[in-house]
């Protein structure tokens, strides 16, 4: 099946869908930054369309100076240095409400990342040179065990899950460290032999590429370190402007975004592909711009699967088929908010069908359509391969009446459909709609019929045709010998 047919068929349902989160949605890949001397939280399009600010309400925002987002729960959370507190808020703004942080430190905190598959957020403590974090589902929080890595006015981290790592720079310290996730201790700093490290202020890790990347505040360079070791250098930045350089996110085909603190500008450049640039953030406030995340629209790893019987009148399901779950170590959130689907049967959108589960009454070939929603925008992607439902007709025991000279025949059918009874010396040719087991029952006429009078034993060649709910007849034939009583 075309993808495009099937999506150009689902269009109102996906615009429904949207309209769901249509009163939040960005509609486009984001980029999102703090705006540590304006007091705002500002984002902009990453296709040049320009931006806007987050019209927070219920929470403040005073010298915000970390930022996170959990694409699945639509949620936005920033911390602040004017109440030394965490806060989120609904990704339009609203909502806005205080983090439970109880049990653990918040002293200067400079950069969050969150771990929505761990149920926590974590930050860095600049003054209090500690790394915390706090669960989300608000029951408080604790700090971690750093044991041997260096804690020197940490400003900005990574977490990478998959490690069971989070690493952060040390703003004064000028390392690269990092500890264990599982408060385990067993820390360390990394080797960055071959790479500028002067007042690094924040870092992104890429894990396709084994690196991780920081952004050198003292000499605006945007350096790298190899996660396995063994050093690093620097990343080629010609094109785009690196004047003093705070935070960095990497989006999902690998293009590094960093705020300019100093020249209140976000800047990007992909590695593979060659000069970066300026984004255009018109609209949108730059007062201190500084540690940017990502917000991306839904991503498809796997193609939804149809499952189900392949006969009329079966329930079948269509999966989610399987997403990216956000990119925590790299600031990226992509993970799918909602999902709404879409019957086809062959090719053509089934009216009023978007549920998970679809009842096919019908023969011919189903498929569906997954759209996953966020607050950037949707995804949709077809099942992978077209599912047959397809009808089936079979006889079942003959009864006859031999005082009538007739024969009862049972017609056995998958879903629903018409019946049509006709052939060689059989009377009265019989339709009629059927679902499940019919009966019919045959006559003889013309010459079998005087063979019967005077015999009492005739051969018809019955033909049954069944003609399926949007599907073509199927015929089968079955030879009855019909026997009838002689008067005496």
């Amino acid at each position: 099946m075309n993808l495009r047919r099937h999506i150009a068929a689902a269009a109102l349902t996906l615009t429904l869908t949207c309209l769901l989160l249509a009163s939040t949605a960005v509609g486009a890949d984001s980029v999102y930054w703090v705006n540590i001397a304006g007091n705002k939280i500002s984002h902009a399009n990453t296709n040049g369309s320009g931006g806007g600010d987050v019209p927070i309400t219920g929470a403040p925002v005073g010298r915000p100076s970390g930022l996170a987002i959990d694409a699945a729960a639509g949620r936005l959370y920033w911390a602040n240095r004017d109440d030394n507190a965490i806060h989120y808020s609904s990704l339009n703004g609203s909502g806005g409400a205080l983090l439970n942080t109880a049990g653990a430190t918040p002293g200067s905190i400079t950069g969050l990342a969150i771990d929505p598959a761990g149920g926590r957020l974590y930050w860095a403590n600049t003054s209090a040179e500690k790394i915390s974090y706090a669960n989300l589902n608000g029951s408080g929080g604790g700090d971690l065990d750093t044991a041997s890595a260096t804690v020197d006015e940490p400003a900005g981290l990574a977490l990478n899950p998959t490690a069971g790592r989070i690493y952060w720079s040390n703003a004064k310290g000028n390392t690269i460290s990092f500890a264990n996730l599982d408060g385990s201790g067993g820390g360390g700093d990394l080797d960055t032999t071959g790479a500028t490290v002067d007042t690094p202020e924040g870092v992104a890790v890429d894990l396709p590429h084994g690196r991780i990347y920081w952004t050198n505040f003292g000499n605006s360079t945007i350096a790298y370190a190899n996660l396995s070791g063994g050093g690093g250098g620097q990343l080629n930045t010609a094109g785009a402007p690196v004047n003093g350089p705070f935070g960095l996110a990497i989006n999902f085909s690998g293009t590094i975004f960093w705020a300019n603190y100093s020249n209140n500008s976000i800047a990007y450049v992909n590695p593979s592909v060659g000069p970066g640039e300026q984004i255009n953030t018109s609209g949108a406030t730059l007062e201190g711009t500084a540690l940017p995340v990502l917000l991306e629209r839904p991503h498809n790893s796997e193609s939804p699967a149809v499952l189900g019987a392949h006969k009329p009148g079966s329930t079948l399901t269509c999966s989610q088929g399987k997403w990216y779950a956000d990119r925590v170590e790299s600031s990226l959130a992509l993970a799918p908010q909602a999902f709404s689907y879409q019957w086809f049967r062959n090719g053509k959108a089934e009216t009023g069908a978007t549920s998970p589960s679809f009842t096919a009454n019908k023969v011919g070939t189903y498929s569906c359509v997954v759209t996953a929603t966020n607050f950037a925008g949707s995804e949709s992607t077809v099942s992978a391969i077209d599912f047959s439902v397809n009808a089936t007709v079979g006889f079942k025991k003959v009864t006859f009446n031999r005082k009538k000279g007739t024969a009862t025949l049972r017609v056995a059918i998958t879903g629903r459909g018409r019946l049509d009874l006709y052939g060689k010396g059989v009377a009265n040719a019989q339709r009629k709609h059927a679902q499940g087991t019919a009966k019919i029952t045959v006559r003889t006429s013309g010459k079998a019929l005087i063979k019967l009078r005077n015999t009492g034993k005739a051969k018809v060649k019955a033909r049954i045709s069944y003609t399926p709910e949007g599907g073509k007849a199927i015929k089968r034939f079955k030879t009855i010998v019909l026997k009838k009583k002689l008067k005496r």
